[in-house]
């Protein structure tokens, strides 16, 4: 279906210079509280880029934003047990970036900017995440995103989110390392 998605999407925006990325990677996140230790996520999703002829004809400054479904969270470890918290969001990352052309095949780049997120469904030991333990739906925070774009068409790249809103009253805000493999259209 995202595929699909992302298809229709390229076909819209062909005249207008948009590129089209399919997304999917792993995520190492935790939430900056106490007892809390990080736990592996995921994220996919797609991603749209523009290149912004400001200060060069060579596109090297571009701007981008991104619908990805994200697995956060952290594990508590307690003297009864370990803990799981299962968030799931729907993260909109808008970066700006600066791309460099090593050669015709290799394009390195590092961008960031903030991002906004919705919490859709999630759970813990049979409790929901955002109805029973009362975890805020709605984050906002900031991110940067480095990698390589390899044959115009894939790219691998290392980022880091922090949010700037507590994901429950008394608690700390979500820290996200994540690793993604990514396909452009």
């Amino acid at each position: 279906m995202i595929a699909m998605v992302a298809l229709a999407g390229k076909a819209q925006t062909a005249s207008s210079n948009i590129d089209v990325e399919l997304v999917a990677g792993v995520n190492s996140t935790n939430i900056s509280y106490g007892t809390l230790v990080s736990r592996t996520g995921f994220h996919a999703g797609v991603r749209l880029s523009k290149d912004l002829k400001f200060f060069t004809d060579q596109n090297a400054i571009y701007g981008n934003v991104g619908a990805l479904l994200s697995l956060k969270g952290g594990t508590e470890k307690t003297d009864e047990g370990d803990y799981t918290y299962n968030p799931y969001y729907l993260e909109v990352p808008v970066h700006v970036g600066y791309s460099y052309q090593a050669n015709p095949n290799y394009k390195f780049y590092f961008e960031m900017g903030p991002y906004v997120a919705v919490g859709l469904f999630g759970k813990t030991e049979g409790a929901s995440v955002f109805g029973d333990l009362d975890f805020r739906r709605f984050d906002i925070g900031a991110g940067l995103r480095t990698g390589v774009q390899i044959y115009q068409h894939y790219s691998l790249s290392l980022g880091y989110d922090v949010g700037f809103i507590n994901v429950q009253k008394g608690t700390g805000a979500n820290k996200n390392f994540y690793l993604s493999a990514a396909y452009q259209f």
